[in-house]
């Protein structure tokens, strides 16, 4: 079994020497690295070059945004799994091989994450796997903040975070069209993931959360302000339930989508990124509408082989 391992670099100097440490630690899975530098101005690309020749970089003179540049990794990856990894990552010497040694034995498994910790002796969790709140107004990092001793048991996820997540390449290639080759590039940044773990439940795959396997997300790799994170989180979240949801779990998203805008709508009163998000999301709407419906021209295509990748 092959791992294509793909990091996405902006202004990620600080962080990615100890990243790709931990992507070394692996061993014998990396079958490669590839890395999209998206026009940082600290030199993270020349510097990966220079100290990781192994590495394979493609450097932009923009930001692309995160899902554009997984989706680069991805045309170019060979490996039979891909793990999309942030750069403020580090991952325990195993967390490859726990997690290659669960999604192997089950062929309906597209994805596998592991037991994200948050900096520090604490042993505080940052992620266990991605699920919808109660009245599903969003989806959040399962756990975060809570002791990890909290979260020891082995269990299916609606999704895994985007910051250490497995996939299987045929399954990112199952849902994947010609305009979304897999990472949704309309969505910039934040819920791609989400995204992306809905369109594979969607066409059959299952996520598995796997706490043996280890890593520790410091947060802050991307240099994103507050006000950058919360128009992307609000802009796309309306987008992320028209192009995904079906049926019942349409009837159970709308009261909770509909609690949700309508406070973002009364908050964008003082503040002017949130009016902007709300206009651009509503400006995203017919095109949101014309991707639910290829999704689910695709969907009825998806067929599983029973064995192997």
């Amino acid at each position: 079994m092959t791992v294509s391992v793909s990091i996405v670099t902006y202004q990620s100097l600080s962080w990615i020497d100890r990243c790709l440490s931990g992507v070394w630690a692996q061993g014998d899975p990396v079958k490669e690295v590839l890395l999209v530098d998206n026009g940082s101005a600290d030199r993270t690309a020349s510097h990966v070059r220079r100290w990781h020749p192994q590495v394979r970089v493609s450097r932009l003179g923009y930001n692309a945004g995160y899902a554009a540049a997984h989706n680069l990794n991805f045309a170019l990856s060979r490996g039979e799994f891909f793990l999309a990894l942030n750069p403020d990552v580090c991952l325990a010497p195993d967390y490859l091989n726990h997690l290659l040694a669960r999604i192997s034995r089950d062929a309906r498994l597209g994805a596998a994450v592991g037991r994200l910790l948050a900096p520090g002796p604490e042993r505080l969790l940052d992620s266990a796997g991605v699920v919808p709140t109660a009245g599903r107004t969003r989806f959040v990092d399962r756990g975060r903040t809570r002791p990890a001793t909290e979260f020891d048991t082995e269990q299916d996820v609606f999704g895994a975070c985007g910051a250490a997540a497995l996939y299987r390449s045929c399954a990112l290639r199952d849902v994947s069209t010609s305009r979304e080759a897999p990472f949704a590039e309309r969505f910039f940044m934040y819920y791609e993931d989400v995204d992306l773990a809905w369109r594979l439940r969607n066409a059959g795959w299952r996520t598995r959360y796997v706490p043996q396997a280890e890593a520790v997300h410091a947060r802050g790799g991307s240099a994103a302000t507050a006000q950058f994170v919360e128009y992307h989180l609000v802009r796309n979240r309306l987008w992320l339930t028209l192009r995904n949801a079906r049926g019942r779990e349409l009837l159970r998203e709308i009261p909770g989508l509909a609690v949700f805008q309508t406070a973002k709508l009364l908050q964008s009163v003082r503040r002017p990124h949130l009016r902007a998000a709300l206009r651009d999301q509503l400006r995203g709407v017919p095109d949101s509408l014309r991707e639910r419906a290829g999704g689910r021209l695709r969907g009825g295509e998806v067929k599983h082989a029973a064995g192997g990748v």
